[in-house]
């Protein structure tokens, strides 16, 4: 039984408390850590034997967490990264790993000199369905090669503190991870084009915005992120290769015909669109890290190469250029 410690019980961090305390198996929840005392007490309340622990640190140090799963606010993830590594604890970390790619590089330099790996990292639509069929598709060689995808991540409204920067290093991460997953390639350039803003969009964010990476075999991934879209949760990929193309599934709802029209439900909870890769990324992460090391899911290593990524997307929306990116050797350590 993996006893675990939760950092962050906001959305996301309750969501995953959930699935622990009633759907996973092998794993009991000992503690919780967050900023808001009352949400996180307010959480624990009908499970007596869950402690409440002020400082996060503390929780990660605390002799009976045997493991961490963080999901406190992004800024906050390469400290506590740190922290467990030095326990030599395993972690489940959503993304980002870091906010920045110096970070996310000091969390991969000292996991490798613990000489483990203990850091499963957040990317869950790994763990889709949909996009688990891409991937194989691809694997298989059926299709030939990728030559281009246009991916959308549609939302629809988002906080006013959401900001221009946000759609990149909190959104468009998800694509820029599963695109390279799914060609099996790393990416080489970034643009990013405004359209015309929304009206509804705050004054620090402009929205919709179009990104375009560029592999290093030359295949072009195009990305639309609108969060201001009004009309729900929309995820689409649809890949054309050499010898045919593949296209993300709808969810699978029923299809309703009344008055005069024809349709499904799309929802607009992203939480709830993605729940079962959700409920499997984090049954990975449980199955492996009783074994005391993690081997299997998004590493850390992953998540440094998606902040390189996103750090050229960054400069690319203010430079209006079409910036390079850095090209990663992955050590042998994240190779096995």
């Amino acid at each position: 039984m993996l006893k675990v410690g939760i950092i962050g019980t906001g959305a996301m961090g309750t969501q995953h408390f959930r699935r622990m305390v009633t759907l996973m198996s092998n794993v009991e929840v000992v503690a919780v850590s967050d900023v808001n005392e009352a949400n996180a007490t307010s959480l624990i309340k009908s499970f007596p034997g869950i402690r409440f622990i002020a400082d996060a640190h503390a929780l990660i140090r605390d002799p009976e967490v045997q493991a961490i799963l963080i999901a406190s606010s992004s800024p906050t993830h390469e400290d506590y990264c740190l922290t467990a590594i030095e326990e030599q604890k395993p972690v489940f970390c959503e993304k980002p790993l870091s906010v920045t790619s110096e970070g996310a590089k000091k969390v991969v330099e000292a996991e490798m000199k613990g000489g483990k790996r203990l850091i499963q990292l957040g990317f869950n639509r790994r763990f889709d369905s949909g996009f688990m069929q891409l991937h194989d598709i691809l694997a298989s060689g059926k299709l030939g090669d990728a030559l281009l995808a246009h991916c959308s991540h549609r939302a629809p409204r988002v906080p006013d503190w959401y900001s221009t920067t946000m759609a990149i290093t909190e959104t468009l991460v998800h694509e820029i991870d599963i695109m390279s997953w799914i060609f099996n390639d790393y990416f080489i350039s970034a643009q990013v084009v405004m359209p015309r803003k929304h009206p509804d969009a705050s004054a620090i964010l402009q929205d919709p915005q179009v990104i375009l990476l560029t592999t290093s075999r030359g295949a072009l991934v195009m990305v639309d992120v609108f969060v201001n879209c009004q009309y729900g949760y929309d995820i689409q990929c649809d890949i054309v290769a050499e010898k045919g193309t593949a296209r993300l599934p709808d969810l699978a709802k029923i299809v309703v015909r009344h008055d005069a029209s024809c349709g499904f439900e799309i929802g607009s909870d992203g939480l709830k669109h993605f729940e079962e890769s959700y409920n499997r990324e984090i049954q990975c992460w449980i199955d492996a890290a009783i074994t005391g090391e993690i081997k299997s899911g998004p590493s850390s290593w992953d998540g440094y190469k998606v902040a390189v990524v996103t750090d050229s997307a960054v400069k690319a929306q203010t430079s209006g250029a079409i910036e390079p990116i850095a090209a990663l050797e992955t050590p042998a350590f994240y190779r096995s």
